[in-house]
């Protein structure tokens, strides 16, 4: 293109001006003309196609090797990364389709390996890296093995290779052989005195991670190692903000050669006491899917000794290990005295990974209940202005039936984009009718009759989306969250009340009766949102910042209506109320980490602003809440990883707790005549402090394993009841009790404990410590006066596990827990409670098909009064008989030879106690017949190659 320009000398200095812009002008669009003329496509660079590149490396034993050194390199690339806790590398944006890897790692021979790839191929897999030990390195130290126990983050790992148990067994069998693991007769798991929450398998929920189901019926063949978890939520685990206290969780990790197999578990049983029990366990395990079905149907008389054990198995009556609280029982097992329960539990879970990019999660589960209970209990209320005895009698029949339906879809977009959408429901329909005596004399003097009906139905419906992105900048990540939610209570209590009354000498002085209805709406809907956004500042160092944004909020009505003879309603205006309010906590924080998985060294340092608003009104009285609060909290977390087997760490946490609806309410709520609840407006948001610090150490060459714990908590404006008692003029002025609320401060707990695990003779003995030590304070009032309760606790336990022959085991055990309460009031009595506990049980295996196992304890207990038997020797037996080419049992339990599990259990509370009578049916014989059938194969990936595999077991292909 030509361009004329006119000599600015012929135009003058004004037209030089327009000429020069007139040409700027013209080269700017002949430059926009060349740059969208087309070029001929010879001349067309060919652009480079990028590719990923991952792996894992092994050990000879086939354990993954944690911070090795991988190195990439090609003609064009020159990359290097280390192994994460899974053992797994990635390599992003590799150019070459010809490359060489080289690993190293400390105590191993370097490998080298090279080759060439497909070049359409954007995602490279390569087969396992398996490194050799380097003698050199070995000989300087003597290892009798490998770690049977490793301490990753968050996570302790048992290979479960280590520990031997017999042909059949289930995965509790395994886990009672691991250090520091307690297993109850109900399938509950503890972890040095911490509760199991969850189970999940290959790192994904299974039978709905309810514990006991999973623990009772996977067998223990399949697995490969077991992981106890520190769990802090979906949420942490994709942003790495850990907020709040985890729970413990249990992961089962299956061998690669039975990660393929079908499992059918099924039970029936008849007992002398009128019940019967069944049940039907249906699972299909292949890789990353799992398919279950399960039903339980159950008929069992309330109050037996036992009736929680799972079904086939011998219920023991000694307490291993656990925390130890100041209302402790005289005994074990039950809190009714008489009734029975008709119990059925039908569920099913599909999850499957269709493709490599979506993981999908569907179940349901039904749980129905028809029970009806009798309980005896005795109590004592103790106050400023005197004591009250109680002695009351109760039949309750309840029918409750439950439907819960979810889903979990998590799809990867592509390797730096993830979401997670889960949908739920939950929906509750029950009825009740309760028929009660109580007798009370002392301060108050008067019989009561009562009679309940009840009847609610509670909806719950909600969801969450996640969502994460992964900057090409290592470390450098966006994630956010959202989740709303709607619950609904709609109850209805028809109450019908006699009341005579007496004076101090038990002479008649009159009576009343109340007939009313009581109807309750509540609905709650909440949402939350929350962004996170991490910056690296080095290679182990980065800031992350955090907001979030939570809202609830509350419509309520309390409707109280008189019932007239002849069945018409008649509102009571002082004793309704609609009240509406809302609790909103917004929370920014900036925190800078250092640190990464293999790090001898993590912390996190910063500091989060949480603002609180809680506001509501009365539409019934004149009533406005309006409550605001700012205030800044710090964020602390350390770790110390001195080994793969030894660690300590500290962290701090804080959170905000809203009063709930029946604290804050400004109306009456008299669903209890004699104990009305009086809301009070003026409450401020409690907040909660704690600290936790835990040292672990495991010593592998002399199987050592050994844990401490300390954790401190305090709460300001803790909510607390004060419990006032008023002369009633109408009922010939006797007192009853009312219910307010109001903030203390005082509030507090600190918790020491240790484990101590020793394993001896090639596994065949295990010595197992625990104790703790608690001091508390806690604060209450009676009258408006403060009531501090002081309690000094501590438990010792010992129980070792002894499996001196194949044909027998043996596990004594023996405890001392003491507690101690002091009351500040006067009349408050204070306690100290004792309890040794000895016991014994086991098994023995004789003639190839038959197994006999006990469980004998002796309690001695003081300081709970009126116990029927103080110090009960329980005696439960089991014989079984391998039958259907040990594909089967049959299986016959007695339980209680002596009859003496019957007990009086009491609990303490600041203003009293309650003794409640359990177990009159605990001797009883149980038959059972149980079949066991199982496949299982090994999983293999496309072409046959070796799979990988992360930390947590779920396969990558």
């Amino acid at each position: 293109m030509k361009i004329m320009v006119m000599p600015a000398y012929l135009l003058g200095k004004k037209n030089a001006k327009i000429s020069l812009l007139t040409l700027i002008f013209s080269l700017t669009i002949a430059q926009l003309f060349a740059q969208t003329t087309p070029r001929p496509p010879a001349t067309s660079p060919k652009p480079i196609p990028l590719r990923q590149v991952s792996g894992v490396v092994k050990d000879s034993l086939d354990q993954t090797v944690i911070g090795a050194t991988v190195t990439l390199t090609s003609t064009a690339d020159t990359l290097k990364t280390s192994t994460n806790e899974d053992g797994i590398f990635i390599f992003k944006n590799v150019k070459s389709w010809v490359f060489k890897v080289q690993v190293t790692s400390l105590g191993h021979v370097r490998k080298v390996i090279s080759g060439k790839y497909n070049d359409a191929t954007a995602r490279i897999t390569l087969d396992p890296i398996i490194l050799k030990n380097d003698e050199k390195v070995l000989s300087e130290v003597i290892i009798n093995g490998t770690p049977s126990i490793v301490y990753k983050t968050d996570t302790v790992e048992y290979r479960a290779s280590d520990y031997v148990v017999r042909k059949g067994a289930t995965v509790d069998e395994l886990l009672q052989k691991m250090e520091g693991v307690q297993v109850g007769n109900d399938g509950s798991v503890t972890v040095n005195g911490t509760a199991i929450a969850r189970a999940r398998l290959n790192g994904k929920d299974i039978y709905g991670g309810d514990v006991a189901t999973a623990v009772q019926n996977l067998p223990a063949e399949i697995v490969d190692k077991v992981q106890m978890v520190d769990d802090y939520g979906n949420t942490a685990a994709r942003t790495g903000v850990k907020d709040g206290d985890p729970t413990k969780v249990l992961n089962i990790t299956t061998r690669q050669d039975k990660s393929v197999g079908n499992l059918a578990r099924l039970n029936a049983g008849l007992g002398t006491l009128d019940q019967y029990e069944g049940s039907a366990n249906l699972t299909r395990i292949n890789k990353n899917q799992t398919i279950t079905v399960n039903t339980t149907l159950l008929k069992t008389p309330n109050g037996i000794a036992g009736q929680n054990a799972s079904i086939g198995r011998l219920g023991g009556a000694s307490n291993r290990g656990g925390r130890s609280g100041a209302g402790v029982g005289g005994g074990g097992g039950g809190s009714a005295t008489g009734g029975t329960n008709l119990r059925t539990a039908p569920a099913f879970t599909y999850r499957d990974k269709f493709g490599k990019k979506i993981d999908f999660l569907a179940n349901y589960n039904f749980n129905y209940t028809d029970n009806n209970t009798q309980t005896i209990s005795r109590s004592q209320a103790i106050s400023t202005l005197g004591t009250t005895d109680s002695d009351r009698d109760a039949n309750i029949e309840s029918n409750n039936k439950t439907h819960t339906i979810g889903f979990e879809i998590e799809y990867a977009i592509d390797s730096a984009n993830y979401i997670q959408f889960s949908p739920n429901l939950n929906f509750v329909n029950s009825t009740s009718f309760n028929k009660s005596t109580n007798f009370q004399k002392g301060l108050i003097n008067q019989d009561q009759i009562n009679n309940n009906n009840n009847s609610s139905t509670r909806p719950n419906i909600g969801g969450t989306v996640a969502y994460q992105h992964i900057f090409k900048t290592p470390s450098r990540t966006f994630s956010a969250e959202a989740t709303i939610r709607q619950q609904e209570n709609n109850n209805e209590d028809e109450q019908l009340n006699l009341f005579n009354y007496r004076d101090v000498n038990q002479l008649f002085l009159g009576d009343s009766i109340l007939n009313r209805l009581i109807d309750v709406r509540n609905l709650q809907k909440s949402t939350r949102g929350s962004l996170t956004y991490t910056e690296p500042l080095g290679k182990l160092s980065r800031l992350e910042f955090n907001t979030n944004l939570e809202n609830r909020g509350y419509t309520n009505s309390r409707l109280t209506s008189d019932i007239a003879a002849n069945g018409n309603l008649s509102l009571l205006d002082n004793f309704s109320n609609v009240f509406n309010y809302s609790f909103t906590q917004y929370r920014n924080s900036i925190n800078y980490k250092y640190g990464n998985n293999t790090s001898l060294f993590n912390f996190s340092l910063g500091a989060t602003g949480v603002n609180t608003s809680l506001v509501g009104s009365s539409t019934s009285v004149t009533s406005r809440i309006d409550k605001q609060n700012f205030r800044i909290i710090p964020i602390a977390r350390v770790q110390l990883r001195l080994s793969s087997t030894h660690r300590a760490s500290m962290n701090y946490n804080g959170r905000a707790i809203e009063p709930l609806f029946n604290q804050i309410q400004p109306v009456k709520d008299v669903s209890n005549p004699q104990n009305a609840i009086v809301g009070n407006p003026d409450l401020k948001v409690a907040f909660a402090h704690s600290v936790n610090a835990q040292y672990s150490n495991y010593i592998a060459n002399s199987r050592i394993n050994y844990e401490l714990r300390l954790g401190s908590s305090f709460t300001e404006n803790q909510v607390v009841n004060n419990v006032v008692e008023i002369r009633d003029p109408a009922a010939f002025g006797t007192f009853k009790n009312e219910t307010r609320y109001v903030n203390l401060q005082g509030n507090n707990i600190t918790i020491g404990d240790y484990s101590i695990s020793k394993q001896l003779s090639d596994r065949r003995y295990n010595l197992s410590f625990f104790g703790n030590v608690i001091n508390s304070n806690r604060v209450s009032m009676s009258n408006s006066q403060i009531n501090s309760s002081k309690t000094w606790g501590f438990k010792q336990s010992f129980g070792p596990r002894m499996n001196p022959k194949p044909w027998f085991d043996i596990n004594p055990f023996v405890s001392y827990d003491f507690n101690k309460i002091d009351f500040s009031l006067a009349r408050s009595r204070d306690v100290i409670q004792k309890i040794w506990a000895l016991s014994v049980d086991g098994n023995i295996y004789f003639a190839k098909q038959y197994q006999f196992g006990y469980a004998i304890s002796k309690n001695y207990v003081s300081g709970i009064g009126n116990n029927i038997t103080n110090n009960p020797l329980i005696i439960n037996t089991m014989l079984q008989m391998r039958v259907f080419k040990n594909k089967g049992s049959l299986q016959l339990r007695a339980y209680d030879l002596l009859n003496q599990n019957n007990f009086i259990n009491r609990t303490q509370n600041d203003l009293g106690f309650t003794e409640t009578l359990t177990n009159p049916n605990s001797r009883y014989i149980m038959l059972n017949l149980s079949m066991n059938l199982q496949k299982w194969t090994g999983a293999v990936g496309n072409n046959n190659r070796p799979l990988i595999r992360r930390g947590d077991g779920s396969f990558v292909n």
